[in-house]
């Protein structure tokens, strides 16, 4: 049997509304497993999965596709396609991958009221069931609990076409990549291996390029300063050889320089100036070739505005309905200024359920910073849009906060529609303004690329205000909170750390 592959030739990929291009000049080759693709927010990884599967044609170039492919999306908002196929499959393989991803029966049912970790599962699973030659995943585990990962990734690895997965994922990527394409400022870069070991070979190279381009910028200066000094020298021949200062009677100076211009002093010197000018820009044309001078500038801080209650939430022992007949129990719980909270749980424990409660129950004039689990497309463009009509110099400042959290503001601003994390990085760059006294973020490093996970890590871990943040990235919540709303599998909050 002939094994196809998958091929980009000169891609380029740009959108109406966009100056610059997604993608230029893009040339890979893969066969069958895993490939990832990883690149910050906006650098064009959803797009390249869109072409592959056939659902974008390029601008320019060709992809020589498979046959049949299959695009699982990013955004959970709507019901798969093709689960009434997987759920009334009249074989045991169906029924095999729905309880290898620990699918119920009535999920399809009740779509509206699971968590975006059980849709994505779901999700997967109608993918998976096509079997399709390429299929492209974007962003498997987001919203997933460990015990959900883990089925996701047994999942995924039983996968015997030619995958495409985008992850920040980094151990998802390192066990299932047999290479990974690297997406930077349009272009891309296939390397072998896993992730980690691209990361490591991509900086070596970045490294490589940093040094070239400080040699050639000394040599570039080292020129440019005996070009200064010839330049200075032809000046003062030139001046020595004007006869505008000598008088109309003073034969002897006027034949001495008619004397030197036969003599071709000046000529000489003119042309070494000429050479060292020629070699100047040559340098400078080869300093070019390296890249850019510098990466932009990173990392925000988030100012608080100390707030004078002792509590800034207070929640009386209560319920709240989850659907379904299951309900969720909490004893008293309050949020002080100096709070550091992780609330924790399997997937569709009621995490965000109570955090919608918690947001109803706040005073209105507290100033807070609120990122929820997902933001719809048309949520998306609202904010969007708000920022573009804010005024000059509020824009430039949100827009500079939002580049320093990992992302190309250029692109943002002329996005049809912002990725998702593009999306939560201008809903923080925003909230930044109002010196939140309580920060509440529903699983914030969801859709994030890692260096904007550890730029936003970092800003918090240097906030003085209350935090509750909901994640089930455990390494991200024990080094920002130090207590924890862990909520049970019998639907009850259990409080640990410091409550004195």
């Amino acid at each position: 049997m002939v094994r196809q592959s998958l091929s980009f030739n000169s891609v380029e990929f740009s959108y109406p509304a966009s100056v610059y291009p997604t993608l230029k000049n893009i040339n890979f080759e893969i066969a069958g497993g895993w490939t990832g693709v990883t690149g910050e927010n906006g650098a064009g990884k959803t797009t390249l999965l869109l072409l592959a599967a056939g659902l974008l044609p390029p601008g320019a170039g060709t992809v020589r596709g498979i046959a049949v492919s299959f695009y699982c999306p990013q955004r959970t908002d709507d019901i798969p396609e093709y689960w009434e196929e997987l759920f009334y499959a009249d074989d045991n393989a169906a029924g095999r991958l729905l309880d290898r991803l620990g699918i119920e029966a009535d999920w399809p049912y009740r779509w509206e009221t699971l968590s975006h970790g059980e849709r994505k599962r779901l999700q997967l699973a109608a993918a998976l069931w096509r079997n399709p030659d390429l299929l492209a995943v974007d962003e498997p585990t987001n919203h997933l609990d460990a015990e959900a990962s883990a089925l996701v990734k047994d999942a995924l690895a039983g996968y015997r076409g030619i995958g495409l997965l985008v992850s920040h994922d980094r151990a998802l990527l390192d066990s299932l990549c047999g290479n990974c394409l690297f997406l930077r400022e349009g272009s891309a870069t296939l390397r072998p291996g896993g992730v980690s070991s691209g990361l490591v070979e991509e900086e070596r190279e970045t490294a490589e390029r940093r040094g070239l381009r400080k040699r050639l910028q000394d040599e570039e200066e080292r020129l440019a300063a005996e070009a200064s000094r010839r330049r200075r020298v032809v000046e003062g021949s030139r001046n020595r050889l004007s006869k505008r200062g000598a008088a109309p009677g003073d034969h002897d100076t006027r034949g001495k320089i008619n004397l030197a211009r036969l003599s071709g002093k000046d000529a000489v010197g003119s042309g070494q100036y000429r050479r060292m000018k020629n070699r100047l820009e040559k340098a400078a044309e080869e300093r070019e070739k390296t890249g850019p001078s510098g990466e932009r500038k990173q990392g925000i801080t988030l100012k608080s505005r100390r707030a004078r209650a002792d509590r800034l939430l207070f929640l009386e022992a209560g319920s709240i309905a989850l659907g379904e007949g299951r309900q969720l129990s909490f004893p008293d719980l309050f949020i002080r200024p100096d709070d550091r909270i992780a609330l924790t749980g399997p997937n569709g424990s009621g995490k965000s359920t109570l955090v919608r409660h918690a947001l109803a129950c706040l005073p209105a004039a507290l100033p807070l910073l609120y990122l929820p689990q997902e933001l719809g497309a048309e949520e998306s463009r609202a904010i969007l849009d708000a920022t573009l009509r804010e005024g000059e110099k509020p824009r430039g400042e949100i827009l500079s906060r939002f580049s320093r959290l990992g992302s190309d503001p250029r692109v943002l601003v002329k996005s049809a529609l912002p990725s998702p994390g593009e999306i939560r990085k201008l809903v923080i760059a925003r909230g930044i303004f109002r010196e939140p006294a309580l920060i509440i973020m529903d699983e914030p490093t969801n859709h994030m690329d890692m260096v904007s996970t550890g730029l936003l890590e970092a800003a918090l871990a240097e906030y003085s205000g209350a935090l509750l943040l909901v994640s089930h990235d455990k390494l991200f919540l024990s080094r920002l909170t130090g207590q924890e709303w862990a909520i049970g599998g019998g639907g009850e909050i259990q409080i640990t750390g410091n409550r004195e």
